[in-house]
């Protein structure tokens, strides 16, 4: 009686699972494609446009977060509105920005010349430009990373906030070597600031989650070849498994001939958009690094994507 108990439980639990991961196709098909963001709340009471408005960390001569309003002419990019709060400059220069579905913005430290504004030792960290308030403060701190080995001078290098599974992907190749691979993908719950699942062993930069093959899968670039991997994800977010494909190459593309993919995404047509850089893990090559854009299409009979064109 007891063990008929357990059985009928554990087929209970079973089918429990495979209804909550359960998604149709045109659910799968349109992840990465529907977006959720909305433009943060404070922005309208600074006096700017958020509909014409974006956030950057490259603007030049300028430490951290900027938000940059563009003239309404197409193509004009002469006369724009710059702000920055002064909070967004306090911790130094940042990488990669992205926004959730109440209009926070999420960004991490990167160095540029030098580690003067974070000692290696603290880079791991996520910061967050509250939607209501525009205050940015420190969001979450990942693991340090093993400082008595000579690692590289770079952390988290890649966030990326999924609408579907409303969770935050990050990056890190805190505690990496130039011989040793010790890269992380974490998968971050934004309310309850918890890592709920990781994917070790990768150096990663850009990471997007899409559908547009059938499945819904994480895609990220390799800091180490010009390579873009992906690994299969739960409806929730979670990885599905560790079996890691590899879908595409930047090898022989573009001026430099072995971009790595520093964003992914896709074009409203579900092809993948990815911008490449040259990267080595070299503080002084970031200065001025050249970005270049290539377009990849799925081929629905070969199940594989094939590059279309270098984009301008």
């Amino acid at each position: 009686m007891r063990n008929s108990l357990k059985i009928s439980v554990a087929i209970s639990m079973f089918f429990l699972a495979s209804c909550v991961d359960k998604m149709t196709e045109e659910e799968i098909a349109q992840i990465g494609i529907t977006s959720c963001r909305k433009p943060a709340s404070f922005i309208k009471q600074i006096e700017l446009d958020p509909t014409i408005s974006a956030f950057s960390t490259s603007e030049v001569r300028m430490k951290g977060v900027v938000l940059i309003q563009f003239q309404k002419i197409a193509g004009d990019t002469t006369n724009k509105k710059i702000y920055q709060d002064s909070s967004w400059k306090q911790f130094g220069n940042m990488g990669s920005l992205t926004t959730d579905d109440n209009g926070n913005i999420y960004t991490a430290p990167l160095p540029v010349v030098n580690n003067l504004d974070f000692p290696i030792s603290e880079l791991n960290k996520i910061y967050k430009i509250d939607n209501l308030t525009g205050k940015l403060e420190l969001f979450f701190s990942l693991p340090k990373p093993d400082t008595t080995v000579e690692i590289v001078p770079y952390a988290v290098l890649g966030v990326y906030f999924d609408c579907h599974g409303k969770k935050l992907y990050i990056a890190s190749v805190s505690g990496s070597t130039r011989d040793e691979e010790k890269g992380v993908i974490y998968v971050i719950d934004i309310n309850t600031k918890k890592i709920i699942d990781q994917l070790k062993g990768y150096d990663a930069a850009g990471v997007f989650v899409g559908g547009t093959t059938g499945e819904k899968r994480l895609y990220f670039g390799s800091t180490r070849k010009p390579n873009v991997y992906s690994v299969a994800l739960t409806k929730d977010g979670k990885f599905k498994n560790t079996e890691i494909k590899t879908e595409l190459t930047l090898d022989q593309l573009g001026s430099r001939g072995s971009d790595k993919a520093r964003r992914i995404r896709y074009d409203k047509f579900g092809n993948l958009i990815i911008y490449g850089v040259e990267f080595n893990y070299s503080l002084a090559a970031q200065t001025n690094r050249l970005e270049t854009g290539y377009q990849f299409n799925y081929d629905e009979t070969e199940k594989k994507w094939k590059f279309f064109k270098t984009l301008q």
